[in-house]
């Protein structure tokens, strides 16, 4: 199991704590500023849920995560994809090409976690996103592969809205601990990740 090493916490936990500094001072400079003072508020909220969220994702890479699995539809996890692209990274258009029936014995709340950290990771500038999805074999296991990539054309958004490295690697862990495989590539603003799990066709 791959687990953060001290470089890597130092450096995202500076970055969340000068975000979270730099937010409440300017919360507390904008008191008597009505313009200003809600979009203050909101981004001072988002610097602490970064915080928390942050820590729960190193203290899950260190402790042991236990699954409870359960039977779900292919179509309910490319749903979920779809509809969390839209609502967690505001992606405009989402589009869909390919089918595989079968049913995934997965934890549904660890699995939404890993696919949460997918999206992020995928789509932190994409305003398109397209989900690719088929069946496959691997090494004898039958099985299916949902591939992201991210559109072109897309604009650079705050560093808050980005994937750290330790939420990376939970991410990878629980798809690892449900028996599938993460691939990413790379290559300027697009992004793709390959998702492979086991299914029952």
């Amino acid at each position: 199991m791959t687990v953060p090493d001290a470089s890597t916490i130092s450096r995202e936990l500076e970055m969340l704590l000068d975000q979270l500094h730099y937010w409440a001072r300017r919360a507390h400079q904008a008191r008597g500023t009505a313009e200003e003072h809600p979009r203050v508020g909101r981004m001072l909220e988002v610097a602490t849920a970064n915080l928390e969220t942050f820590v729960t994702n190193l203290l899950d890479c260190f402790r042991p995560l236990q699954l409870a699995p359960a039977p779900v539809p292919v179509s309910d996890v490319v749903s979920a994809i779809a509809m969390r692209a839209r609502r967690e990274l505001g992606v405009a258009s989402v589009t869909v090409s390919g089918q595989a029936d079968g049913i995934l014995s997965v934890d549904v709340i660890q699995l939404t976690r890993a696919l949460s950290g997918i999206l992020r990771r995928v789509g932190p500038f994409a305003s398109r996103l397209h989900v690719a999805v088929a069946r496959t074999d691997r090494g004898g296991r039958r099985g299916v592969e949902i591939a992201l990539r991210s559109g072109a054309g897309a604009r650079p958004r705050a560093r808050s809205d980005n994937t750290g490295e330790v939420e990376w690697m939970l991410t990878a862990r629980i798809i690892a601990l449900h028996a599938g495989e993460l691939q990413e590539h790379a290559g300027g603003h697009r992004r793709a990740i390959t998702l492979f799990l086991p299914a029952d066709m």
